[in-house]
């Protein structure tokens, strides 16, 4: 490849790399790896291709960017900062849109450009003073099932959630402590009054050593000498003021200090451990100060558009206050910023509506939600206040997208955003070329990889080139290079490179970075090539090579194959008098029913007609054979069949080394025109794999999008059936028809 490849130029390159601003002096023109190319941490800039995809999501963002300051204006938030105060109406307020909605390709970068809005958005705020909010969720002491709604600036909703964590933490320690200091004074308190219950069982035993006069006479005497009935008659009268209440002091004490022990008052927990608190909840956090972005790819319903918490194993046990288990959804957590869908046309009907109130009145109330709905649970009669849900969506999809995604979504998109498509490719200039380079080196970045040389690098850009199918454009899918990258610089640090050579990345490529329908394509092709009669040598009257591709019907991947087709004509006017058949026209092994091959198969007929003057369905019997061939499609038969039939009338061999494709046309005076066909490239690599020497394209595909230093075999352009003819054809004629004649030995079948 010339040196100047990239451009010759020396270029000071600007770039905000870790924070700060770089300048590195890069010479295009003898660079000799990615080693020392700055990566722009802007991922902005990270999008290839996509100018006019851009420049629209721009425009939306300036349009978004309007919205939020008038809305700045009217302090919107103010109604929404008291969990105490009722919530305006959103449709007076907030007003829809705008929307993108990005159509293009897998791989063209739709996901990268929703990740890179959210970046710029969060430098947009900055600069316009435009503010996120934290959203809280706070119960409702007078309707527990309809927890309130509050909105903070940023990093305000953590601050207040300390806040009132801290209250409830002393709260908890003022009664953890009174009940601790109750249960010491109960338990001091009773083992008082036992205490004094002794001492006065004691000061009785005192008493009856002592004998003193009891009623005129001594103690001892009067009780007969029976201390233990003195001592009942003493206890009896102690109990009640003693013990009794001594041991029911002590009892409750115990059991008070138990019962904390397990998680009751003093802990302030209810049934199964479940929290009991007032303590709000965050169930919107942006104090990161970043515009927030979430990928709502294949959400259900419960995570899109938030749900309440039912199950008691879930949530912290039976009995967990209502705003505890409110878990805000995608859109909730979006709101301010990019809610990115992919595969928009996957969302059901259900939720597709239920996404249109959230566009449309830029709130939506969180309540139970899911396929189940929870079964007969009290959770479903819990819903909060409206929560803010102002979201700018990103919808993505494949052009099959269009006609699936629900009418009403689509309605709104067209009504108050932008749909825009991505491009498939891009121009095949030297500026590209270096946007190339820049994502090899930010892949190299992203992956931890070692460099790129200045040889591997180009051949990233020709296989671009080649994946674009156009010789003047490079592929914008960039996903499936990514793996080539990844791989090649796999095979590389295998071998102990420093840098990734070109050998590496035409290994990676040829051997292990095929989709799985290309590894099947080319296996069945392999395993049928073995059996099939093609030998790319010599020349011969009434067979030629055909080129044609095989094609997955999911994944759209191609693969070559070659063709052996076969002829044989006579003459009717050769054959006897009484020879009952007329003339014939058949094709054989082609697909029944399928228009395109019905049309080359009928214009084949009339362009014979015009060439030669004769009808090779009435003054001739004529059988075209596609040898070996199981129903063969397409409009790019059409030319093999008409050189077959020219041959067999001009009676000129075939050369069986070249190989032909095109579509055959009808034509006007002497001039019978060649037009383009799809998957060229794959059907010569077919010829190249099978030995061929030559192969014959329609001109406008050779312009269009062939390079010939992609093949080791000869590509030759044309642009009529002339032209092939004398590419084709050994000039030397042998015989005319009939190219075969009738033995004069009839049938029986025929005979009279």
């Amino acid at each position: 490849m010339p040196s100047g490849y990239f451009g010759n130029e020396v270029e000071i390159l600007e770039r905000n790399v870790n924070g700060r601003n770089v300048r590195v002096k890069w010479n295009w023109g003898d660079f000799k790896s990615t080693e020392g190319f700055p990566v722009e941490d802007n991922l902005i800039n990270w999008v290839i291709g996509q100018d006019q995809a851009l420049k629209e999501c721009f425009l939306c963002l300036d349009e978004w960017v309007h919205k939020l300051k008038w809305l700045e204006k009217t302090e919107w938030y103010e109604s929404w900062s008291n969990p105490n105060k009722p919530k305006p109406s959103a449709k007076t307020t907030i007003s829809p849109g705008p929307y993108l909605l990005l159509l293009g390709d897998p791989g063209t970068g739709k996901s990268l450009i929703g990740k890179a809005l959210a970046e710029k958005l969060t430098q947009i705020y900055k600069e316009n003073g435009i503010k996120l909010f934290d959203v809280l969720c706070w119960k409702n002491p007078a309707l527990p099932s309809q927890p309130k709604i509050s909105i903070h600036k940023a990093g305000e909703g953590k601050k207040i959630l300390q806040r009132e964590q801290f209250k409830e933490l002393k709260r908890k320690f003022i009664t953890k402590v009174g009940l601790r200091a109750l249960q010491i004074f109960m338990i001091l308190t009773g083992l008082f009054l036992i205490s004094l219950g002794f001492y006065f069982m004691y000061q009785t035993w005192q008493t009856w050593n002592a004998n003193p006069m009891f009623l005129g006479e001594p103690l001892q005497d009067y009780y007969n000498n029976n201390f233990l009935d003195y001592l009942i008659g003493k206890f009896v009268s102690m109990v009640p003021l003693t013990f009794i209440p001594g041991g029911s002091l002590i009892f409750f004490g115990v059991f008070i200090w138990w019962f904390s022990r397990l998680g009751g008052l003093g802990g302030l927990k209810g049934i199964a451990g479940a929290q009991q608190t007032d303590v709000p909840k965050v169930i919107v956090d942006n104090s990161s100060g970043h515009a927030p972005f979430m990928d709502a790819t294949g959400r259900r319903s419960a995570q899109l558009f938030g749900s309440i918490a039912w199950d008691p194993y879930q949530t912290g046990g039976l009995g967990t206050p209502e705003h505890q288990r409110v878990a805000a959804g995608d859109v909730h957590r979006a709101s301010l910023g990019i809610l990115y869908i992919d595969e928009i046309k996957n969302l059901d009907p259900e939720e597709a509506v239920t996404l249109l109130t959230v566009l449309e009145d830029g709130q939506l109330p969180i309540t139970l939600r899911g396929r189940w709905h929870g079964g007969g649970t009290a959770a479903m009669a819990v819903s909060t206040e409206p929560v803010p849900a102002i979201t700018f969506l990103v919808g993505a999809g494949n052009f099959d997208s269009i006609n699936q995604i629900h009418p009403a979504l689509m309605d709104r998109i067209y009504g108050y955003g932008k749909v825009v498509r991505m491009n498939n490719d891009m121009p095949n200039t030297v500026e590209n070329k270096r946007k190339y380079l820049q994502f090899i080196a930010q892949e190299v970045k992203r992956f931890n990889l070692i460099p790129f040389s200045r040889e591997a690098c180009q051949e990233i850009v020709e296989e671009g080139r080649r994946r674009s199918n156009k010789k003047d454009a490079l592929t914008t899918k960039f996903r499936p290079l990514i793996s080539i990258i990844k791989t090649a610089a796999t095979l590389a640090m295998n071998e102990g490179c420093k840098v990734v050579e070109k050998r590496h990345v035409r290994e990676a490529i040829e051997h292990h970075c095929k989709t799985i329908q290309r590894q099947i394509l080319e296996h069945g092709i392999s395993e049928r090539g073995k059996l099939l009669e093609i030998e790319p040598k010599g020349v011969k009257v009434g067979q030629i090579y055909g080129l044609a591709v095989v094609k997955d019907p999911y994944s759209g991947e191609m693969t070559g194959s070659v063709l052996c087709v076969k002829a044989h004509m006579i003459r009717k006017s050769e054959l006897p008098r009484n020879y009952p058949i007329k003339g014939y026209y058949k094709v054989t092994g082609v697909a029944k029913g399928q228009s395109f091959i019905s049309d080359s198969i009928a214009k084949v007929r009339s362009v014979i007609l015009q060439k030669y003057g004769v009808d090779i369905a009435q003054d001739y019997l004529t059988h075209i054979d596609f040898a070996q061939s199981y129903g063969v499609d397409g409009p790019s038969a059409g030319v093999t069949m008409a050189i077959l039939l020219c041959s067999l009338i001009e009676g000129k061999p075939i050369k069986q080394d070249v190989a032909v494709t095109g579509e055959i046309n009808l034509g006007v005076g002497d001039f019978i025109q060649i037009t383009a066909i799809g998957g060229v490239y794959e059907k010569i690599k077919a010829a190249e794999a099978w030995g061929f020497k030559k192969v014959v394209v329609p001109k406008k595909n050779y312009e269009h999008s062939i390079d010939v230093k992609d093949y080791r075999i000869e590509v030759v352009p044309a642009a009529t059936l002339d032209d092939y003819l004398k590419e084709c054809l050994v000039e030397k004629p042998t015989l005319r028809i009939p190219v075969q004649t009738y033995k004069r030995r009839k049938p029986k079948l025929f005979e009279p």
